[in-house]
């Protein structure tokens, strides 16, 4: 993955942030999960919203 439209700071805090949902997922059950989807559900329509030029999907 290349994050070279981040700064160091930035690329280490989203490395941080993803490791950190990685490990919230070897603790969840399918409940857990489902909240997890949800949410990241959530964060990915914001990116869309923000910057609609990302969303390649043209169904």
């Amino acid at each position: 993955m290349t994050m070279s439209a981040l700064n160091r700071q930035q690329s280490d805090r989203l490395i941080q942030h993803v490791s950190g949902v990685e490990q919230l997922l070897t603790e969840l059950d399918e409940e857990g999960a489902e909240e997890v989807l949800d949410e990241l559900y959530m964060l990915i329509t914001k990116l869309f919203d923000q910057f609609p030029q990302l969303d390649k999907d043209e169904d």
